[in-house]
């Protein structure tokens, strides 16, 4: 660019300049012109007196009500975290309730396998296993519990072959024979 555009840009560039500033000047001075006789009306009125008092907590009530507004925006976000938080602990629940599932499952399947391999053992048939209650074999009578009839005892109380014992775990009866 030359020197002579370079000056005609910054003299128009501060032309606008001046005419916004003097713009901007007229109009502050009116305004301020209009609080004060806002201000001179309002004094003349009986019960400005009463008002004034509350028209300068104003600013304090401002300030507070920005607070409230920053505490509100706090606790909003602590709500978020917390919902959040919530989510997360259904997750890890919900997983583990299924994890717990899972184990009981490979539990009862170890129990079945433990029972086929000793009637095998036993040169019994392999006998057919309902998945709720264990081998059919197993009296089920009164629940499963082992009758002083069904049960020959051997010396000072071991436990005899064929014997039946009830093992519960968290509300569930799972059937074990006693070797």
């Amino acid at each position: 660019m030359d020197a002579p555009q370079l000056s005609t840009r910054a003299s128009l560039a501060l032309a606008s300049l001046t005419s916004q500033l003097s713009h901007l000047e007229s109009q502050q001075t009116a305004l301020l012109t209009s609080m004060s006789l806002t201000a001179g009306s309002l004094s003349s009125l009986p019960n400005f007196t009463e008002v004034a008092p509350t028209m300068q907590q104003i600013p304090t009530y401002t300030a507070k009500l920005a607070r409230l507004r920053r505490i509100m925006a706090q606790q909003q976000q602590e709500v978020e975290n917390l919902k959040r938080r919530a989510l997360e602990a259904g997750k890890r629940r919900r997983e583990h309730t299924v994890k717990l599932r899972e184990r009981e499952k490979e539990e009862a399947e170890r129990d079945r396998s433990v029972l086929r391999a000793k009637h095998v053992e036993e040169g019994r048939d392999t006998p057919q296993i309902d998945d709720n209650f264990g081998p059919s074999e197993i009296p089920s009578g009164d629940a499963g519990r082992a009758t002083p009839s069904s049960v020959s005892s051997g010396r000072s109380g071991t436990p005899v072959q064929g014997a039946v014992k009830i093992v519960k775990k968290k509300k569930k009866a799972r059937k074990a024979e006693i070797a």
